[in-house]
């Protein structure tokens, strides 16, 4: 027996024990209210462990192991459109009558009736797949211009934002073909070069647009990580389309109305 373990001392599983049974007498004395405050605050933590610590733990793993996978993610969705010109078509052969029709129903009516985009917005989210920076190069459009779509073009109005604010603009039957981007004012400004990593993203929005063609489109973004080029297509099979206006045989509003 040592000096530090005397006789009558309570061992380190007695001392272990005793605390428990007080941190239960505590826990029973309070009330609901405190004991579901408690609850909520260690789920928090909980949560928030899962949230941060997890994803590190795996990157730093995979660090380790030498297996952690550097590059560029792009998220993106269907283009917006506002206004569609239906091929071959008139007002009174679309169905359902556009009366019928919620707002929120229009790009599933334009589908099923055959409409082709007079206006598409591609929204893009660019991220790294890791903690190491990517540099995303540039923007590099891919098109095939045929004559516009002859048919009723129906276009529901838009309101402009009076707030400026930096954009991309793709004319798909412009020549030269390249991307305008342009800053707050509205004048003409170098393509950016974006720096994203994992928890930095970029999220780039792009307007496309013919004058007096229809044209299939789509988007090459140039990266690179490490010094290594690469190459993503938007979208990654397949092609999106928008047409001029222009050969349209007759203008609708979506409420049904005759436009100028």
């Amino acid at each position: 027996m040592t000096q530090e373990d005397r006789a009558g001392d309570p061992s380190e599983g007695s001392r272990r024990t005793g605390l428990r049974g007080r941190a239960k007498q505590w826990w029973r004395r309070q009330s609901p209210v405190v004991q579901g405050a408690v609850l909520s605050v260690f789920g928090m933590l909980a949560v928030a462990a899962v949230t941060w610590l997890v994803p590190y733990l795996w990157h730093l793993a995979q660090r380790i192991a030498g297996k952690e996978q550097h590059g560029l993610a792009v998220d993106y969705d269907v283009p917006d459109a506002s206004g569609w010109v239906f091929a071959g078509k008139v007002y009174a052969d679309l169905t359902p009558p556009l009366a019928q029709v919620q707002d929120d129903e229009l790009d599933s009516w334009a589908k099923e009736n055959g409409g082709t985009p007079d206006y598409q917005v591609l929204r893009l989210i660019v991220r790294g797949k890791s903690d190491k920076t990517v540099f995303v190069k540039r923007l590099e459009p891919k098109v095939e211009c045929g004559p516009s779509s002859v048919g009723v073009h129906v276009a529901e109005g838009v309101p402009q934002s009076l707030v400026p604010e930096r954009s991309a603009d793709l004319q798909a039957d412009a020549k030269p073909l390249k991307i305008a981007f342009t800053d707050d004012r509205g004048d003409l400004i170098k393509p950016p070069v974006y720096k994203v990593t994992e928890t930095d993203p970029e999220h780039i929005t792009l307007d496309v647009y013919t004058a007096t063609h229809r044209c299939k489109w789509s988007v090459i973004v140039h990266w690179s990580v490490n010094g290594d080029d690469h190459e993503t297509r938007i979208p990654e099979k397949g092609q999106y389309v928008v047409t001029g206006s222009n050969a349209a045989t007759e203008y609708r509003g979506t409420d049904g109305e005759l436009l100028p």
